[in-house]
């Protein structure tokens, strides 16, 4: 087992358990080592890795998509996650994850930029009966209300909005991020479109204190329930 996942585990057997009947969010961010080698990484991500993390206890669904436009970490995968003890889940994830490597599971194709377990805090909106989600639009700002949210919602321009406020970064070299994060499930019919949405909800809701990953839009290319 690594260092990190030691001292992880360590930390994480000294906190309090969390709170029964939670839903949690892990987000991973990551870059392709080899673009060259794309194939073979999407391959991996979709047809090894997610099965095995929807393996573990908890992992109910797994959403991946890549960014639009020019942003410098192009992947995301968000696995929402149902636990009433969230600490012992995430060590359940790390050691699954060692048995992965040990395995032979893993791959030197990727180069994970960010690691981040959320607590979902707040009601989420949502249209009933609208478009099958086509982009993830992840935005870290604050002060994002639940009135803000449905407002978006009614007005068409995301069909359902989620929100989170983080709980753990599990990272070898942690950064500052910002506490609050809203995933908004957009239906586009282009990327095009998508980031018309996205100027529309920025209007509306606005963007303080998460400098520059404040907000990214990632296209969806898989969406599959464990």
């Amino acid at each position: 087992m690594t260092a990190l996942r030691v001292a992880a585990a360590a930390l994480l057997l000294s906190l309090p358990s969390a709170a029964i009947g939670s839903e949690w969010l892990m987000m991973v961010k990551s870059q392709n080592t080899d673009p060259a080698r794309a194939a073979e990484f999407e391959h991996w991500y979709n047809e090894i890795d997610i099965p095995d993390v929807l393996a573990v206890p908890g992992y109910e669904r797994a959403r991946r998509g890549h960014a639009v436009g020019g942003e410098q970490r192009p992947y995301v995968a968000l696995y929402t996650i149902a636990s009433s003890d969230m600490d012992k889940t995430i060590i359940a994830m790390l050691m699954a994850s060692w048995r992965m490597d040990q395995l032979g599971r893993g791959t030197d194709l990727i180069k994970v930029t960010e690691r981040i377990y959320y607590k979902r805090e707040g009601n989420a909106a949502r249209t009933e009966g609208a478009g099958k989600p086509t982009h993830l639009y992840l935005h870290r700002s604050k002060g994002m209300t639940e009135k803000t949210l449905r407002a978006i919602v009614n007005a068409g321009l995301a069909v359902g909005a989620t929100p989170y406020r983080v709980y753990n970064v599990l990272m070898h070299e942690p950064v500052a991020v910002p506490d609050e994060l809203v995933v908004f499930e957009l239906s586009a019919g282009s990327d095009a479109a998508a980031e018309d949405a996205v100027k529309a909800i920025e209007a509306r809701a606005g963007a303080s204190g998460c400098g520059a990953d404040c907000a990214a839009l990632y296209q969806l290319t898989l969406d599959v329930a464990g």
